[in-house]
């Protein structure tokens, strides 16, 4: 396996992994209380970086025991294109979910602890989106 496509499916495996642990503890933090959301944004970024790195290592072993070979990653003029293109939709994408948590929290009152959960699943979505763009472009 392609030493690219195997950091992109550890990153799309850890953003499953992250949005499931997301997903349970969301229920227990209260929005109200900013201590409680900024201790759960730091603890899933924690959890991101962890996950991410155990999921290379084991991506690696699996690779090598199965391949039994080790690929060296090439990085050439097409590779910094597609990184240079995915790093700009990932900039939209996530300008575009900054520019409407500005607008919800002026127009909709939404709380600013809402809003800074809202603004991490935006750079969140726009991480996956540009994993999937580098996988589709990768194939």
């Amino acid at each position: 396996m392609d030493p690219k496509k195997k950091n992109i499916l550890a990153s799309l495996i850890t953003a499953g992994i992250v949005a499931y642990w997301m997903y349970n503890q969301f229920p227990i933090i209260d929005m109200a209380d900013p201590i409680q959301v900024g201790q759960f944004l730091l603890k899933t970024i924690g959890v991101s970086v962890i996950t991410h790195i155990v999921m290379v290592i084991v991506l690696s072993l699996l690779v090598g025991i199965f391949t039994g070979k080790q690929d060296n990653s090439v990085f050439d003029e097409r590779d910094q294109l597609i990184e240079l293109y995915v790093m700009r939709v990932i900039l939209v994408i996530f300008s575009i979910g900054f520019v409407t948590t500005l607008v919800l929290v002026g127009w909709n009152n939404l709380s600013i602890n809402m809003s800074l959960v809202v603004l991490f699943l935006c750079m969140y979505a726009a991480n996956i989106i540009g994993d999937l763009l580098k996988l589709y472009w990768y194939r």
